[in-house]
């Protein structure tokens, strides 16, 4: 036989979680669908009439407590019968009737899919390093700056595009080295530093000292002239560095964006279990995967180092990096994963990822469509207004609307 496991523990908001996303589930599902806790723990009730209730060491958080009964499924579970089961975390929605097929797609001991990032990105995540604060840090002194030339700069500029191309064509012909633009741009650069003049124009285009725009014949904000937003912009103790192209704060440090990373987590897996996992690998997600009784060393494994980890306070309480340990152990780390469609990781903060109704899913702006069966919206649940929470919300409707 096969099941469907969700497992939760503790909490109102994540049973609530897992209240809304059983409701998908068992509207699509062929099979029975199990949920695993502890009863004792839960601040309301699970509303679902299969439930295995499993009393978790008391000295563990909720948190904790849950992550012992997702790793440790294998012994709570009937591994006897032949049964394969399909673990879900609570934050996965089933959105039709082809998750039924991720069956089919079992091979032992284990399977699960890929996450969405590689090992490096996920690192901080999981150690108890400041690489994750102090990257968020530098990405929000950089916010700044992109706020300030939006509300001071780009909400003014006038949608036209054949104005300002003339523009910037007019300013590459003085930097042309010819005797025919060098007195030109002579003239511009006299007018512009030296002179006391309030404008001064270039073409059919005049530039305001004052406000430092750029205008037409039509008096419409075509540019800006980027050297007086950045002396705006250092006033404010941020710094631009035009050798490198990047923005730096008054420490010095770069605060271009960019992603969290780091390779501590590779470097403790290596001293800790001696294996050696590169920055880029794709390690799994936790959030889906499948086992049956060939896979019972593979989660006790898991199992037991994830609860040695509790105690670690070089790591944070989390199931991924042990699950990465694993894999490597078994030397499963290149093999075959689950399809996407069955994980769907759907970053609030990927501008890529959205839904719409004439064209469907889609990971990449619509360069190509995407057909999902699981949604794992791991963050900003109940987020409305976003596309992916949108389709979610109505299809929810139509559920109940078909129960009823």
């Amino acid at each position: 036989m096969n099941y469907f496991v969700f497992v939760v523990c503790g909490a109102k908001e994540h049973i609530e979680t897992l209240n809304f996303s059983l409701k998908f589930i068992r509207h699509f599902s062929n099979y029975p669908v199990l949920v695993v806790t502890d009863k004792k723990r839960n601040e309301i009730p699970v509303e679902h009439d299969q439930i295995i209730d499993i009393v978790t060491p008391a000295e563990y958080d909720h948190h904790q407590a849950s992550i012992y009964l997702k790793t440790g499924l294998h012994k709570f579970l009937n591994m006897k019968d032949g049964s394969l089961y399909c673990y879900l975390d609570s934050d996965i929605v089933a959105i039709n009737s082809e998750i039924n097929t991720i069956f089919d797609y079992f091979r032992p001991p284990v399977i699960f899919a890929k996450d969405h990032c590689p090992f490096n990105e996920f690192s901080p995540h999981a150690m108890q390093c400041a690489c994750l604060a102090d990257t968020l840090r530098r990405n929000k002194e950089y916010s700044a700056v992109d706020e300030f030339f939006q509300q001071n700069f780009f909400i003014k500029i006038q949608e036209n595009n054949t104005d300002k191309i003339k523009l910037d064509q007019q300013f590459e012909l003085l930097k042309e080295k010819n005797i025919k633009h060098i007195f030109p741009a002579l003239v511009y650069f006299i007018k512009r530093h030296l002179l006391p003049l309030k404008q001064i124009k270039l073409g059919e285009f005049y530039f305001n000292k004052r406000d430092g725009f750029w205008y037409n014949s039509s008096h419409e904000i075509i540019h800006f002239d980027w050297s007086y937003a950045v002396k705006r912009m250092e006033k404010n103790g941020v710094y631009y560095n035009k050798k490198n192209k990047i923005w730096k704060n008054s420490l010095g440090e770069d605060i271009m964006p960019q992603v969290p990373h780091c390779r501590h987590l590779g470097e403790y897996i290596a001293e800790k279990y001696k294996i050696k996992i590169p920055d880029n690998w794709r390690h799994w997600n936790g959030g889906v995967f499948l086992f049956n009784a060939a896979g019972v060393k593979f989660m006790n494994y898991w199992h037991e180092i994830t609860l040695k980890e509790f105690e670690n306070p070089a790591t944070k309480t989390r199931d991924q990096g042990t699950l990465a340990v694993t894999a490597w152990v078994y030397n499963l780390q290149e093999t075959v994963t689950l399809p996407e469609k069955f994980n769907f990781i759907t970053e609030y903060d990927n501008p890529g990822i959205m839904y719409t109704a004439e064209k469907g899913f889609t990971q990449d702006g619509y360069k190509t469509t995407f057909l999902p069966c699981f949604l794992h919206i791991y963050h900003q649940w109940g987020r409305t207004g976003w596309s992916i929470w949108d389709y979610v919300s109505a299809l929810e409707k139509t559920i109940l609307k078909l129960k009823n």
